[in-house]
Parts: C-alpha cells; sequence; structure tokens
C-alpha cells in the first residue's frame, strides 16, 4: 500500500481503478470522481467475500484482485481520508497489499480543480 497524490491520479485516472467508499447518498448528494465507483467502508468486508460473478452482479464492476493480476490497481478514496484507512484495514484483512490510497480524497480532488460527475449517480446494487 502507498499513498497517491490529485497529480497523479488525475493524469492517469484511467489507469486506475478507484473505489469510493463514501455512502451512495453522500455520492448521489455531492458527486463522484469520474471513473470512479462506490462500494461503502460499511460494505466492503461481505462484498470481497463474494465470487467475482457476484461481486460484479451486485456493484457493476470488475472485484478487486488483492495482487491486481490482470486488472487496474486498486485505489481508495473517500470524503477526506478518514474512511480510507478503515477499509484500508479491512482489505488487509483480504490479502490486498498493492493499492493505493488517495489520502486528500474527494476534498482534495475538488479542491485541486479536478473533474467531478455531478449530480452523482452511483451505480445501484440489486436487491
Amino acid at each position: 500500500m502507498s499513498a497517491i497524490t490529485f497529480e497523479e491520479l488525475s493524469s492517469k485516472l484511467k489507469e486506475f481503478l478507484v473505489v469510493d467508499v463514501r455512502t451512495r447518498d453522500e455520492v448521489r448528494d455531492n458527486g463522484q470522481i469520474p471513473h470512479s465507483h462506490v462500494l461503502p467502508v460499511q460494505e466492503l468486508d461481505e462484498a470481497l467475500a463474494l465470487s467475482p460473478d457476484a461481486f460484479q452482479s451486485k456493484y457493476g464492476f470488475p472485484k478487486p484482485d488483492p495482487n491486481n493480476e490482470g486488472k487496474q490497481p486498486l485505489v481508495l478514496t473517500c470524503r477526506s481520508g478518514r474512511r480510507v484507512g478503515v477499509a484500508d484495514n479491512t482489505i488487509k484483512t483480504k490479502g490486498f497489499t498493492k493499492h493505493r490510497l488517495y489520502m486528500g480524497s474527494f476534498l482534495d480532488w475538488t479542491e485541486k480543480g479536478g473533474q467531478v460527475i455531478k449530480p452523482g449517480q452511483p451505480f445501484q446494487p440489486q436487491q
């Protein structure tokens, strides 16, 4: 795990699997980083226990791989960086070691002029 800066993330955004761990309501109300996916931190542990097909069906994007084998590198983001730390601890228990953390998160993104999809339209999981 290592930190990622606004400059690196914004210049290579499509190269990463960006997962926003805020709630769907927060994303809907405030917007989101382009190409990011919503997986609330409260659902993270259970979500990573799903099979790849079940994960894709429920969350609308490929299940992250702990080793990033054949997949985009995982970057976690939230509103201000606090929940990223919680998410980091959760995914480490699932064997993730090669992910990145955007510690400034959405607040830093918007302060530095990053494009925002607003209003956010997070993928709604199937019930």
